[in-house]
């Protein structure tokens, strides 16, 4: 007598292994839906993350730029604007500071005098409070100071050295010195400044910066430590960007414009800036306003 061993025949094998196989091509049907879904939608979220943080970086420089030093280039896929290292306000006229002790400020060094002849030593109303520098020691090259810049024609003065005009040539170095309880500015040269500002600003400038789109590499870059120069500049490879110092914003760039609106020297102007950017068929656009203080 043998006894009877349990065990599944090579039919029933091939049986689970059909009716296991049509189950999992039934799940694979409903699983390849969400996981693609769920693919799409982190490839958006990064496309977004990278276009938003660029709007981002384009608009805190915008909040720093000279008044009225905007310009859009090449079809709209060049942005240039002079950064503003600081803005204070200078002395425009004699006076004693109430102390204790007092501050007696009526020496013609200390207030700045608007005319032909220029001026190489004026006060400010105050003190810097952001600017990096020290007492006595020139500050870094390609700082210019900059009085009521009403019009577009900042970069041709900056250019050509113009004076009486509304910024310092770019020879001449920037000093500040202390004058008791306010700072002093002191110029390598004098200077004429061709305008009074009603609110007596004064902004230092320290470099342009340029944001510029590649449609065929597809990137967003940022130029910055370059000269000034007449006509904007729109070529990485040709100077002034070829000596720049240059940081990639953003990559993936499917489409970008800049549009400018100035409206008037005195009031608000609007920057429109639109990013498209693309990766494997997914395609994001943004679109961000950023209102400009023109006044100067």
């Amino acid at each position: 007598m043998r006894s009877p061993r349990s065990g599944a025949t090579l039919v029933e094998l091939v049986v689970v292994l059909t009716i296991t196989s049509v189950l999992a091509g039934g799940m694979a049907v409903f699983l390849v839906k969400p996981l693609e879904a769920y693919r799409d939608v982190a490839r958006r979220a990064v496309l977004v993350d990278s276009a938003e943080g660029a709007l981002r970086r384009i608009a805190r420089d915008v909040r720093r730029a000279l008044p009225n030093s905007l310009r859009v280039a090449a079809g709209g896929t060049a942005l240039e604007m002079l950064h503003v290292a600081e803005g204070i306000k200078y002395r425009r006229e004699p006076g004693t500071n109430p102390g204790p002790p007092s501050q007696d400020h009526t020496p013609a060094t200390d207030w700045l005098t608007f005319g032909a002849g220029g001026d190489d030593r004026w006060n400010l109303l105050g003190r810097f409070q952001a600017l990096a520098f020290g007492y006595g020691v020139a500050l870094p090259a390609g700082t210019r100071v900059v009085i009521y810049p009403t019009g577009p024609g900042i970069y041709a003065e900056a250019a050509l050295g113009t004076t009486p005009g509304t910024i310092t040539p770019a020879g001449t170095t920037v000093t500040v010195n202390p004058s008791g309880d306010e700072d002093q500015l002191e110029l390598s040269a004098p200077f004429a400044f061709r305008f009074e500002s009603p609110q007596q600003r004064l902004f230092l400038v320290d470099t342009p910066i340029s944001y510029l789109c590649d449609g065929g590499a597809e990137t967003l870059t940022r130029y910055a430590g370059y000269g000034i120069v007449q006509a904007q500049p729109t070529v990485p490879a040709l100077a002034p960007l070829a000596a720049a110092a240059s940081a990639l914003v953003s990559k993936r760039l499917a489409g970008c414009t800049f549009t400018w609106q100035p409206g008037t020297p005195q009031r608000t102007g609007l920057l429109t800036v639109e990013l498209s950017l693309a990766e494997d068929g997914e395609q994001i656009r943004l679109l961000h306003q950023i209102h400009v203080e023109n006044a100067p």
